[in-house]
C-alpha cells in the first residue's frame, strides 16, 4: 500500500530538513514528506487534500487557516506560550522520536474504519525466547538478540513477563504498554499500525513496547488475543523479525511458541535445570507439542565473569559476544 503524503512547512530551514531527516529514517512512518520554507512556495496542493497531514509553524498555521485548510488536516508546530491556544499542537523542540509518535497518535484518531495503513512489506517471522530455567538472564538475551539482529532488519521486541521492570529500566514515561496495544487492536485492526508507531521506542536500533506494568493485566489477555495481535502485526509488514520474550503466564504459550519459526531455550545443563528442562520436554510430548522441540535452539549458557547491571551495559558484555556468536553460528 502507498504511503500518504504530509508537509512540514516551518521558516527554521535546519530544523525542517533536520526532523525530515529523523522522521524519515524509519521505514514503518506513516508518511512520505514534502518540506516547505517559506510560506509563498506552498502550492495550491497543500490547500486541498493531496497532504493527509500538514505540520505547521505559526505563520504558516495562520496563513493556511485562512486558505481555508480543515483543522482535522493541519497541525501546529508550537514552540511557545504566546503562540495560538489550539486543541491539537505538537511541541517543536523536543525529540524526533516524541515528534513521530505524536503525529502516529494523532493520524490514529483521525483515520477512518475503512483505512488501514500497512507501508511494509517485511516478513514478520515470529522468534520465541522461552525456558523454564535461567530466567533471569533470558530478557537480557532477547534484548541483545534483539539488537543484533537489529543491524541486519528492522525488529520489534515484545516481553510478555509478569514483573519484568523494564519499564522503568527503560525510562518510560508514557504509561502505555503491551496490554494497551491488544485494547486498540481489539478496538479496530485498521488503526492498529497508526498506535503502534506511536507507541514504539527504540533501544540501539531495537524497537520495542513498553512490558506490562500489571501481571493482572497480562493475565487477562486470553490467548485469542495474543494470536490475533501478533498476526496482525506480521500483517503489517513493519519488521523483519518479531521477537517474543515469552513466559509460561501467558495465555496459549505453547500455540504461540508453536507459531514461532525459531525458539530459543536457555539452559545451564546441569542440576536442577536439567531436571527442568527433562520435565518442560517430556510435557510437550505429551501434550502433543514436540514439534515445538524441532524449532527449539538450546542454548547452554557459560558461566560469566560479570553481568551488566544496566541495558546501557549489555551490547558491552561477556553475554552480549555470547549472543553474536549463537546467531553467527545459526547463519543469520
Amino acid at each position: 500500500m502507498k504511503k500518504e503524503r504530509m508537509a512540514i512547512c516551518d521558516r527554521d530551514e535546519k530544523y525542517v530538513y533536520r526532523l525530515q531527516e529523523v522522521l524519515e529514517r524509519r521505514s514503518s512512518f506513516l508518511f512520505e514528506i514534502s518540506v516547505f520554507t517559506a510560506e509563498d512556495t506552498i502550492p495550491e496542493e497543500a490547500m486541498g487534500k493531496k497532504y493527509r497531514l500538514i505540520l505547521a509553524g505559526e505563520a504558516f498555521y495562520e496563513k493556511l487557516k485562512e486558505k481555508g485548510v480543515g483543522e482535522e488536516q493541519l497541525l501546529l508546530l508550537k514552540s511557545s506560550e504566546k503562540m495560538p491556544q489550539v486543541k491539537e499542537y505538537i511541541w517543536k523542540y523536543q525529540s524526533g522520536d516524541k515528534i513521530r509518535q505524536q503525529i502516529a497518535e494523532y493520524v490514529a484518531e483521525q483515520v477512518p474504519g475503512e483505512t488501514v495503513f500497512a507501508p511494509g512489506r517485511k516478513k514478520g517471522a515470529l522468534i520465541g525466547i522461552f525456558s523454564p530455567v535461567c530466567r533471569e538472564l533470558q530478557s537480557s538475551f532477547a534484548l541483545l538478540l534483539g539488537q543484533h539482529l537489529a543491524k541486519q532488519g528492522s525488529v520489534l521486541y515484545l516481553n510478555f513477563e509478569s514483573f519484568s521492570g523494564l519499564g522503568k529500566m527503560l525510562g518510560d514515561t508514557q504509561g502505555r504498554d503491551l496490554t494497551d496495544l491488544v485494547y486498540y487492536m481489539e478496538g479496530g485492526r485498521e488503526r492498529l499500525a497508526c498506535k503502534l508507531e506511536s507507541m514504539v521506542g527504540n533501544l540501539n536500533g531495537l524497537d520495542y513496547i513498553s512490558p506490562a506494568f500489571s501481571f493482572v493485566d497480562l493475565s487477562e489477555v486470553k490467548e485469542e488475543s495474543w494470536m490475533l495481535l501478533l498476526q496482525t502485526l506480521k500483517e503489517i509488514g513493519n519488521y523483519d523479525h518479531i521477537l517474543l520474550d515469552l513466559s509460561e503466564s501467558v495465555h496459549g504459550v505453547l500455540n504461540i511458541l508453536r507459531e514461532c519459526e525459531k525458539i530459543y531455550t536457555l539452559s545451564h545443563g546441569e542440576g536442577m535445570a536439567k531436571v527442568q528442562m527433562a520435565q518442560y520436554e517430556e510435557l510437550l510430548q505429551k501434550l502433543d507439542y514436540e514439534d515445538i522441540l524441532q524449532h527449539t535452539q538450546k542454548c547452554e549458557l557459560p558461566v560469566f565473569g560479570r553481568l551488566p547491571d544496566s541495558v546501557e551495559e549489555l551490547p558491552h558484555s561477556e553475554l552480549s559476544a555470547y549472543v553474536k556468536n549463537v546467531l553467527k553460528e545459526a547463519q543469520w
